[in-house]
């Protein structure tokens, strides 16, 4: 760890976007503890920083906020894009014209990690429930394991804390793999968890997201593993593409090898290898993605050798992941859910399928991803169990009105609840609610613009439905 610090000490270091999601936090508090010359530029003004600000108020750091400047790309040794950043910033493009080199958090991190022992879990919805799972199988296992990557802390405040013996569980984007092409990131092992259509805001069709979700393996070796999803229409496509043996997961089809579902049984078959480990009923997680969850974390534990009654424990005593499904409370018989990461019309439709039977009041709406909402219309409108679909509009919420305009067609006007604010979101839905009705917050959609990101929205539904008396 010294002669990683020391090889930074005094470099010019510029880092683009600072944010408030840790990681631009993370990394400039790793560089001016290596002594680097920080220089942090970020759009965002000092107001609105003002967390991570605070946080690096005793380095020795100089701010240009509210804009970006061109001499900061090329009077430097090094520039550090944060994973909100865009690749075809035109800074970043100023940058490699004068030969400075980009680098991420994630970069550094993988150019000073001392394990190789890596578990990277990618893909559209469920890489965070599949990490967390993975991570308490581990654990249950009693192996040295962390946990890292794309969960709201930085991948470099955990630096020092790693052997040559841990194990890494990544949960990794597809931005953070596309921050580090060039160094040919090749996991041991690699979870894809399924490609559906999400942030076509920022790839220009969803033939190119697909391609930078399937970064995951593409420099893999023949002794890797990697596991995906059989009944995933683009990830079942991969048994096409590469050479690489597959272990499957599948809630729908007998597949092996690789872990099933069979009778409510499930089931890791391999060769001559078979085991039945566990039952549908032993599970505290709601949903059948979150089977699929389950299935894909399992297969992880089967090929790692970790004996089937340890994941069997592990799965038992596993609870939801917050802001994901998340139960907050039963207040006068009417249960509340957060499931504020449901950024995606598909994410949503598979919260919604997790209660067949209780009557929803669903909150909607946010900024647009460039995403497709009539076939969400269609579904909304054939799912008789939702009662109210309270609809959150803002100047900049887009998909608000794209959700609308398709929701106009398949469904009574009277179900729909228009309100400004999450506060009277939730009063409003409190109002049409009754004893045994879901209270769901799913939003289908970015949340920017009304809040700081879906955490900061997932947070402010949590506090105003605990403080409901």
């Amino acid at each position: 760890m010294t002669k990683n610090l020391e090889g930074l000490k005094n470099k010019r270091i510029t880092i683009m976007g600072l944010g408030l999601n840790q990681g631009g936090l993370g990394v400039a508090r790793y560089l001016a503890k290596a002594g680097a010359k920080i220089l942090v530029t970020d759009l965002k003004v000092k107001k609105e920083l003002e967390p991570s600000l605070e946080k690096l108020k005793d380095f020795n750091i100089k701010y240009i906020l509210g804009r970006h400047r061109e001499e900061d790309f090329i009077n430097t040794d090094m520039v550090i894009q944060n994973p909100a950043v865009p690749h075809t910033s035109k800074y970043l493009r100023i940058a490699r014209s004068h030969g400075v080199p980009i680098e991420t958090d994630f970069g550094l991190f993988l150019q000073f990690c001392p394990s190789e022992k890596i578990i990277a879990i990618a893909g559209t919805k469920g890489k965070s429930t599949v990490s967390q799972l993975i991570y308490h199988i581990f654990k249950e296992a009693q192996k040295d394991t962390i946990l890292a990557g794309n969960i709201g802390i930085s991948v470099l405040d955990i630096l020092e804390k790693i052997t040559p013996q841990t194990w890494l569980i990544l949960e990794i984007s597809t931005w953070q793999m596309e921050g580090i092409k060039n160094r040919k990131f090749r996991p041991q092992t690699a979870v894809l968890t399924n490609i559906l259509p999400d942030h076509l805001d920022r790839y220009s069709n969803y033939e190119e997201y697909i391609r930078s979700e399937k970064l995951i393996f593409k420099h893999q070796r023949l002794n890797d593993n990697l596991i995906t999803n059989y009944d995933n229409e683009e990830t079942v496509k991969i048994k096409n593409e590469t050479s690489l043996p597959i272990y499957w997961f599948s809630a729908k089809e007998k597949i092996e090898p690789g872990c099933y579902l069979e009778n409510n049984n499930l089931i890791f078959q391999s060769g001559e290898y078979k085991i039945t480990f566990a039952k549908t009923s032993d599970f505290l997680l709601p949903g059948l993605h979150n089977l699929e969850n389950i299935l894909a974390a399992s297969t992880v534990g089967f090929i790692h050798n970790i004996p089937g009654k340890i994941v069997q424990k592990a799965l038992k005593n596993f609870h939801e992941v917050p802001y994901r499904l998340e139960f907050i409370r039963e207040f006068r018989g009417i249960i509340f859910y957060n499931d504020t990461c449901a950024t995606t019309p598909e994410a949503t439709l598979a919260a919604l399928e997790s209660f067949p039977k209780q009557p929803i009041i669903l909150i909607l709406g946010g900024k647009d991803k460039k995403l497709n909402y009539e076939n969400f219309g269609i579904a909304i409108g054939q799912n008789k169990k939702i009662k109210k679909i309270i609809l959150l509009q803002h100047p900049a919420y887009d998909a608000s009105q794209k959700i609308l305009s398709t929701l106009k067609k398949h469904l009574d006007s009277d179900k729909i609840i228009f309100t400004s604010s999450m506060k009277v979101g939730v009063e409003a839905a409190l109002q049409q609610a009754q004893a045994n009705d879901i209270i769901l917050l799913s939003p289908a959609a970015a949340s920017f613009g009304m809040f700081k990101n879906e955490f900061d929205r997932g947070d402010q539904f949590n506090k105003i439905v605990k403080n409901l008396k």
